[in-house]
C-alpha cells in the first residue's frame, strides 16, 4: 500500500503572508494628506474646521459649516486689509508733547535786519559811468540797462567789494544794543551778512565754523566788516541735539535770558534817510525777520516792515517741532520730514528746509542761466554772478520754482524732523522824542526830534512765556497697534491666534517629516526582524522543534505500547506578534510534513512486521518479538 501524503495547499503559504503583512505595515504607517487634514481639522483651536473633519456628521452639515467658514475668513481678510493700508498711507500723527520744553533750552531767535536802502547815494554818485562798478551797481538795484558797454566779468570779488563800499555798514545803523538788561556794543553782538536784500545785519546766528561744510567757500559773512565774535565764543547748536555744551553769557548761540521786555533784545535803528539811492520797496525803514540761527534768511519775501519814526515791541513764540525715534524707519515720503543723519546738502552743515530750498534755487539758476545770484550758495570763488543781462533768465526760473503747479522745475524740500522757528506778533507806536521826559536810556543821545521821526526806530523782542510745548511727529499706527489689530479681528472672527498658527506650521512642516523618518526606520527595523526571526524559527524547529510521536512495533500477541503524544511548540515571549505568527505558520506546514512522513513509516513498519509474522508459521496472537521491541 502506496503511502498517502495529505497536501494543505498547492503553494507555499509564507509568501503571501509576508506580502499581506508588508502592505499592511506600510498602509498603517504612512501618513497621507487627507488623513493628516482631517487630523489637523478634529484638533485644531480654530473654530469651526472640527465639525468638518468629523465623519460622523452628513455632508450637508459639513458643507455648511465649511461655507461659513470661508464667509467669517473673508470678512477678516477685508477688515485686516483696511488696517494695513491706513497703517501704510498715514503712519504719522502729530501731536502736542505732554512735556513741554524750558526757554533755557531754547536759543533766542537770531534776528536779521536790513535797510530798505540797498546802495547809499554818496556812493552810487562816485561811481562813473561805463565801468564795472556801474553793472554791478545796476544789477544791485535792480535797474535796466545796456550791458554790451562794457564787458560784466561776473566776478564775485568785484560784486562783495561793491556791496562792502555803497551799502550802508551795520556799525551806520545800528545806533544802540541792549540785551538780558546788558548794554551791548553793537559791533560785539551783530555781524554783517548778504541777504537778497544787499548787505544786512544779524545776531545770535551760528558760526560760520559750524554752518557750512566747507571753509574754502565763498562766506555770506564778511569778516573784514565784522567778526560778530568780540568777548563772546561760538559753540555749536542744532535743533535735533540742542546744545553741544552748556550755554553760558560769554557763548552764542545766546539763550533765551528770560521771559518780558526787560530780559529780552532792544536796539535803536538808523535809516539815514538822506542817503537812500535804491530801495527795495515803496516806503522808507527797514526789514527784520526772526528765524532759526542754523538759518540764512529770505528777506525779500517774508520779513517784516519797521517803519522809521516808530517804536516797535515784538513777542516771539517759539514753535518747536520734533519726532520721535521710532519713526526713523518709516520712509521720507510718509513721514514728511528729514533727519539730520538723512541730509545731503553741499553748502551748509545743518538741515533745514530754508537752506535746502536756497541750495536747490541756486543749482537751477546755475544749470539754466549759467550763473548764481550773489546772495545765494557758492561752492567756488569763480563761479560766475548773475547780471542784469541774466534777469529774464533767472527771474524765470525763481518764478517757476515759486510757481507750485510746475513739476518740471521744482525744489521738493522737506521740512526737517527737528527744527524751530519763530513767530512775532508785533505792536507799533510812534516814537516821540524830546518832548517829554522818557525812561528808556537808549534814547538818551538822541536830542534831534525830528530826526528821530525821521530816521530812528526803537524795538523790544522778547517772549512772554516760560515753558512751551512742543509739536511732536509720532507713530499713529505702530506695528504693536497693528499686530493688536490684526489679532484681535481674527480672534473675533476665527478664533485665531499664535497657537493656530503653530499647529498650522506643525500640521505642514514637521508632522509630515517625522511621520516620514518613522516609516523609513519601522521598514528597516521590520526588514531585520522578518530576517532574524525566519532564522531564529527555523533553529527553534531544527533543534527545540516537538519530535514526531513513536511508533512502537507489536508482534502477534503483544499489547500495543503507549503512543507518544506531541506537543504544540510554543515560542519564546517578547517576539514581535507578527514574527510569532509567521513562525507558528512555517511550524505548521514543517509539522504536517513530519506528520505525513511519520504515518508512512507507521504504515511501512506494520507491513513489514506482518509479513514477519506469517514467516514464522505463527498468528496474529499478540506476541511480540524482543528485537523488534
Amino acid at each position: 500500500m502506496a503511502p498517502v501524503f495529505p497536501l494543505h495547499n498547492a503553494r507555499h503559504p509564507h509568501v503571501a503572508f509576508d506580502k499581506e503583512l508588508r502592505a499592511r505595515a506600510m498602509h498603517n504607517e504612512r501618513v497621507t494628506f487627507t488623513e493628516n487634514l482631517r487630523e489637523y481639522c478634529l484638533n485644531t483651536t480654530i473654530h469651526g474646521l472640527k465639525y468638518i473633519g468629523t465623519v460622523s456628521l452628513t455632508l450637508c452639515e459639513r458643507a455648511y459649516f465649511f461655507l461659513t467658514f470661508l464667509v467669517v475668513t473673508a470678512c477678516s481678510v477685508y477688515f485686516i486689509s483696511k488696517v494695513y493700508i491706513k497703517w501704510q498711507s498715514s503712519p504719522i500723527i502729530i501731536g502736542l508733547n505732554p512735556i513741554a520744553t524750558h526757554i533755557k533750552n531754547i536759543p533766542f531767535p537770531a534776528v536779521t535786519i536790513c535797510n530798505m536802502n540797498q546802495v547809499r547815494k554818496e556812493a552810487a554818485e562816485r561811481i562813473e559811468e561805463h565801468t564795472l562798478e556801474q553793472t554791478v551797481l545796476q544789477s544791485i538795484c535792480s535797474i535796466d540797462g545796456d550791458f554790451n558797454v562794457t564787458q560784466y566779468e561776473g566776478k564775485w570779488t568785484a560784486v562783495k567789494k561793491l556791496l562792502l563800499s555803497a551799502t550802508q555798514p551795520c556799525s551806520g545803523m545800528l545806533k544802540a544794543c541792549r540785551y538780558a538788561k546788558q548794554t551791548e556794543k553793537c559791533s560785539e553782538i551783530f555781524q554783517s551778512v548778504f541777504t537778497d536784500e544787499g548787505l544786512c545785519c544779524t545776531f545770535n546766528t551760528l558760526d560760520t565754523v559750524y554752518m557750512f561744510r566747507n571753509a574754502t567757500a565763498p562766506n555770506i559773512f564778511p569778516e573784514e566788516v565784522s567778526s560778530g565774535s568780540g568777548r563772546f565764543r561760538p559753540i555749536l547748536w542744532t535743533p535735533e541735539k540742542g546744545y553741544e555744551e552748556q550755554p553760558s553769557n560769554s557763548t552764542y548761540p545766546r539763550v533765551i535770558a528770560g521771559t518780558g521786555v526787560t530780559m529780552g533784545l532792544a536796539i535803536v535803528l538808523d535809516a539815514n534817510v538822506s542817503d537812500y539811492f535804491c530801495s527795495s520797496t515803496s516806503s522808507t525803514g527797514f526789514k527784520i525777520i526772526f528765524h532759526s540761527p542754523t538759518e540764512t534768511p529770505k528777506i525779500t519775501d517774508y520779513a517784516q516792515y519797521i517803519p522809521v519814526g516808530s517804536e516797535n515791541r515784538v513777542i516771539i513764540t517759539p514753535k518747536i517741532n520734533d519726532a520721535a525715534d521710532q519713526i526713523r524707519k518709516v520712509a521720507q515720503t510718509q513721514r514728511q520730514c528729514v533727519f539730520a543723519s538723512e541730509a545731503n546738502l553741499s553748502y551748509y552743515s545743518v538741515y533745514s528746509r530754508n537752506n535746502c530750498e536756497l541750495e536747490c534755487e541756486a543749482k537751477l539758476i546755475l544749470e539754466n542761466c549759467g550763473c548764481v545770484l550773489y546772495y545765494l550758495p557758492k561752492l567756488y570763488e569763480d563761479t560766475k554772478i548773475c547780471s542784469r543781462a541774466n534777469a529774464r533768465c533767472y527771474e524765470q526760473i525763481r518764478s517757476s520754482i515759486a510757481f507750485t503747479a510746475n513739476t518740471s522745475l521744482s525744489c521738493t524740500c522737506l521740512p526737517g524732523c527737528f527744527e524751530i522757528s519763530y513767530i512775532p506778533d508785533v505792536t507799533t507806536a510812534e516814537l516821540q522824542v524830546g518832548k517829554f521826559g522818557i525812561r528808556e536810556t537808549l534814547l538818551d543821545n538822541v536830542k534831534d526830534e525830528q530826526y528821530a521821526r525821521n530816521n530812528l526806530a526803537l524795538i523790544y523782542i522778547f517772549v512772554k512765556d516760560t515753558y512751551y510745548r512742543s509739536f511732536t511727529k509720532g507713530e499713529l499706527v505702530g506695528f504693536t497697534d497693528f499686530l493688536s489689530n490684526v489679532g484681535g479681528l481674527l480672534g473675533l472672527f476665527l478664533g485665531f491666534s499664535i497657537i493656530s498658527l503653530i499647529e498650522v506650521i506643525y500640521y505642514m512642516t514637521l508632522r509630515p517629516y517625522c511621520a516620514r523618518r518613522k516609516q523609513k526606520r519601522t521598514n528597516g527595523k521590520e526588514h531585520n526582524v522578518e530576517s532574524n526571526g525566519l532564522n531564529a524559527a527555523r533553529n527553534d524547529l531544527l533543534w527545540f522543534g516537538s519530535k514526531p510521536p513513536a511508533t512502537m512495533v507489536q508482534f502477534l500477541g503483544r499489547p500495543n505500547g503507549h503512543d507518544y503524544d506531541a506537543n504544540d511548540y510554543q515560542l519564546q515571549s517578547g517576539r514581535n506578534t507578527m514574527v510569532k505568527e509567521y513562525a507558528a505558520k512555517l511550524k505548521h506546514l514543517v509539522h504536517s510534513r513530519l506528520q505525513q512522513a511519520n504515518a508512512w513509516m507507521r504504515n511501512t513498519f506494520r507491513s513489514r512486521r506482518n509479513q514477519l509474522g506469517r514467516g514464522f508459521g505463527q498468528e496474529r496472537t499478540g506476541t511480540s518479538y524482543p528485537f523488534y521491541d
